[in-house]
């Protein structure tokens, strides 16, 4: 029997597992070693690139994401407001024709108000904070360690060019949306993270999760290891002992997973990288899904998320 490294989550050595994914985003298809923990279910990288930076390149997603225009960010200031509790009328008649906007559903789950201290860690260009501010929250703040610079908005808003370890201050909330599968040794964050919280305050963990339909499905062509930028890749069950490491609690668990765990794992697997001009992604004409296909992914994907398997979730942690 082959012996694999011990998991960095729960330290498990028995029967752990290899998987061999490919680099399927950009179609470079070069090849890394995950670990796939017997115990806890967590996937972990076992080769890691002698330089990251080249595979976050300006075309990564996150760094194409724009801001609304002003006009619209106007009008839907008005609604996040509203939504959040600060009623006008404006902002009550667009809030009944285009209702609660999903940050703000999440927000309220974690009882945040205009006027909490609030931090994005992983933020790219900070298009989500720079809504936010926009819409009348006060105190907002980004770091991402991969933006090329220090960004200072005209609005206020700060991002910094840092890493997570060496950030100071106190926080009414944090959020990850989809950045704490991107770093190494999660423990140590999440620690940090308890250590910047204020007491009874929520962290916010927005990630791909592998106890999930699609990961049994497709095993090493799921879309969302995106290989190698995802580092660790939890579990339920993985995420619950890292919060009983760092000193937080889960409250609530929800799965926003889209079809592209679907449509794009079925891509990788007959080796149809997302950036191709045979991608759904790309080119939905030229993709090998019919209209009725996508539909049924669709559909099959509202079953998931309701049955608690689909393949992103978001963890609602309470510092204790």
């Amino acid at each position: 029997m082959i012996d694999y490294p011990a998991c960095k989550i729960c330290n498990n050595e028995s029967n752990n597992k290899l998987l061999k994914v490919k680099e399927m985003y950009f179609g470079t298809r070069e090849v890394f070693d995950y670990l796939e923990c017997n115990n806890c279910g967590c996937l972990q990288l076992l080769t890691f690139p002698d330089d990251f930076s080249k595979h976050y390149p300006k075309g990564y997603f996150t760094f194409q994401q724009e801001h609304e225009n002003k006009i619209k960010s106007f009008l839907n200031g008005f609604r996040d407001r509203a939504a959040i509790g600060e009623y006008s009328f404006l902002g009550k008649i667009l809030l009944n024709q285009f209702g609660v906007p999903t940050y703000i559903k999440r927000l309220k789950i974690a009882e945040v108000t205009l006027s909490d201290r609030i931090l994005d860690v992983g933020c790219g260009k900070g298009i989500l904070l720079h809504k936010m501010k926009e819409s009348g929250f006060k105190n907002v703040l980004g770091i991402d360690p991969f933006i090329d610079a220090t960004i200072n908005y005209k609005n206020g808003l700060k991002i910094l060019k840092q890493d997570f370890d060496d950030l100071a201050g106190e926080f009414d909330f944090m959020m990850f949306n989809h950045s704490f599968e991107h770093m190494n040794d999660p423990l140590k964050i999440m620690k940090h993270a308890n250590k910047l919280l204020m007491d009874n305050k929520f962290l916010l963990l927005r990630i791909p999760v592998a106890d999930s339909f699609a990961f049994r499905k497709y095993r090493e062509s799921w879309c969302s290891l995106d290989s190698p930028r995802h580092l660790f890749i939890h579990t339920k069950e993985s995420i619950k002992i890292l919060a009983d490491k760092s000193g937080f609690e889960i409250v609530k668990i929800d799965y926003d997973s889209r079809s592209w765990q679907l449509w794009g794992s079925q891509q990788y697997s007959k080796d149809i990288p997302l950036i191709d001009d045979r991608s759904y992604y790309v080119n939905p004409d030229k993709s090998i899904f019919t209209e009725k296909q996508i539909s049924e992914f669709e559909e099959k994907t509202i079953e998931l998320n309701k049955n608690g398997v689909g393949d992103q979730a978001e963890f609602y942690l309470k510092k204790v």
